[in-house]
């Protein structure tokens, strides 16, 4: 369907509250989500796209054009437009209902519908519903050809509401989904489901829209003197105008931008790079302090696809690799041939299947800190163990070393019932004299979790590890402290199952360092990772509480 000449001949409210054709008024970003949607039917596919903004681009208005066009063109279109609140709801119904109303052919059709929640007309016998978010239910009984999703990281549940919606919209041509928002921080759906696009892990388009691209942001759009621009007093943002100026940004965009930051954003440049974003990374803020420096992050992170499908194991009780494109298992590396090279951890972290965390593994090289494979599914705390059992027999007899605090006292008690020889051992100073307890597996107490969390972060400030899962990677981008001072995902909702599973990996891995010979010669590689072993020790808390206790 060619939608652009169709569109530009539709009449539009502009903002200085004049009529105007569209195409006489449309922006590059309203051009390119057209475009983008008629890329996508034109090879014969069903179009899905994510719109990231600033605000006030026009994409809401774009969107409903297209919904529009079809809905006129196409027989029995059934179009869903959700906004997150009230009166954005019914700001988007005004918007089509101006379409409507001022449109050149509306003679010729025949109103079917026209109150406050739909439109719709006898001779294509299509719909327009315009609903809010607040319905986690919404559209869950019917077929929907054409959603728009407006400011998605603003919905209440968009979890629940999305997993919905999706299975409503048939994946056959000439079928659409438009998602578009300006961001709400880091880890929400919105966030999750953009960084996907990004790596290619679902089915949209990304499109990011940021402000200096916009032709209104400009300092002579709102009568401001530019030239020339005096230097900037902040010594911080003179180093962001910098940035900006290496990217052909000159003083009428700059002078905007610090007249948007004091009256749009209240002084606060994080408000600003949130609602008017020059990248996807100054869009997600985070509400807590990120642990994990992105910067380098980003260094240690070397994204690679992965063989998805699960472990079986045979009669004779070896294990293989079975190819499932929907698989648990998603491997890097194959298990290295070098038995002296391939050495491995595996770590887990266990749920109680119903609420919470999925299940987590990673395999982590002991000698590189390269993680080679991981595993991630809703599991019950037994079976996971047998999940765990076929991981490590898989890598070369790895060691486990799987949490045991909660639902992971099942995993470590069928672990131990099943009889695997490598099981990681907690070990620690007793009250009595010379006597040493231990405890086998991972017990996470709020001492453990600060350790474990410091030496991962570590290992990414000194660019020891190297991540290739994009789940772990965006969990731990999101894992943050908060101002109560506690650790974990940044967004209601979020994970960080990927993040302690690795953390408890790297320092199990850590303190069993001695137990590694030194690979050939003392040459080969991951050797240098082992001599940063002695900076990252054992803790003695439990000795520090002993003496404290016994005094």
């Amino acid at each position: 369907m060619n939608l652009l000449p169709i569109i530009e001949n539709l009449k539009i409210v502009t903002k200085d509250t004049g009529i105007a054709k569209f195409g006489d008024v449309m922006n590059y970003a309203q051009r390119e989500v057209v475009e983008a949607v008629e890329r996508q039917w034109s090879q014969g596919k069903p179009a899905r796209v994510i719109v990231l903004k600033a605000r006030q681009i026009g994409i809401s208005t774009i969107a409903e054009a297209i919904v529009f066009a079809m809905s006129m063109f196409t027989e029995n279109l059934r179009s869903l437009v959700i906004a997150h609140e009230l009166d954005a709801s019914e700001h988007l119904l005004g918007i089509t209902t101006n379409y409507w109303n001022s449109w050149d052919l509306k003679p010729l059709f025949t109103p079917k519908h026209a109150s406050t929640k739909r439109l719709g007309w006898r001779e294509t016998n299509s719909t327009i519903q315009i609903t809010t978010a607040k319905n986690v239910a919404t559209g869950r009984s019917r077929t929907i050809h054409v959603l728009h999703g407006s400011e998605v990281a603003f919905w209440p549940d968009p979890d629940t509401l999305m997993t919905g919606l999706r299975q409503s919209v048939p994946n056959t041509a000439n079928t659409l989904i438009i998602l578009e928002s300006t961001a709400n921080g880091l880890g929400d759906y919105f966030n999750a489901t953009w960084d996907a696009a990004v790596q290619g892990d679902n089915e949209y388009i990304p499109l990011f829209f940021p402000w200096h691209r916009h032709p209104e942001y400009t300092a002579e759009a709102v009568n401001l003197p530019f030239a020339p621009l005096p230097p900037n007093p902040d010594p911080e943002d003179a180093k962001e105008e910098m940035a900006l100026r290496s990217m052909g940004i000159g003083d009428n965009r700059l002078a905007w931008r610090r007249w948007a930051i004091k009256n749009l954003a209240e002084g606060d440049i994080n408000k600003f790079h949130q609602e008017y974003p020059s990248t996807p990374e100054e869009a997600f803020l985070s509400s807590g302090t990120n642990l994990f420096s992105l910067p380098k992050l980003r260094e240690v992170y070397d994204p690679l696809p992965g063989v998805r499908g699960r472990l079986v194991r045979e009669n004779s009780g070896r294990v293989r690799m079975a190819a499932d494109p929907g698989g648990p298992f998603k491997m890097f590396k194959r298990p290295s041939d070098d038995p002296d090279y391939g050495i491995y951890m595996v770590s887990g972290d266990p749920t109680r299947t119903t609420y919470g965390d999925p299940a987590c593994a990673q395999v982590l090289n002991r000698r590189t800190w390269e993680q080679v494979a991981i595993y991630r599914a809703r599991i019950d705390p037994a079976s996971f163990a047998e999940e765990l059992a076929k991981i490590a027999l898989y890598y070369n007899q790895a060691m486990i070393c799987p949490e045991t605090t909660g639902p992971g006292f099942a995993t470590i008690g069928a672990l131990m019932q099943m009889g695997y020889p490598h099981i990681w051992n907690h070990q620690w100073a007793d009250k009595a004299p010379g006597k040493v307890g231990e405890n086998f597996g991972w017990d996470t107490s709020n001492k453990r979790k600060h350790w474990a969390i410091g030496n991962l972060q570590k290992a990414v400030i000194d660019g020891d590890i190297s991540i290739h899962d994009s789940e772990t990677f965006n969990e731990m981008k999101n894992y943050v402290t908060m101002s109560n001072g506690e650790m974990g995902p940044n967004a209601k909702g979020g994970h960080d199952d990927c993040v302690m599973a690795m953390a408890i990996a790297l320092t199990a891995t850590i303190t069993e360092a001695a137990t590694i010979p030194a690979y050939g010669a003392g040459s080969g590689p991951g050797t240098g990772v082992l001599d940063k072993v002695n900076e990252m020790v054992r803790p003695v808390w439990e000795e520090w509480e002993d003496e404290r206790n016994a005094g």
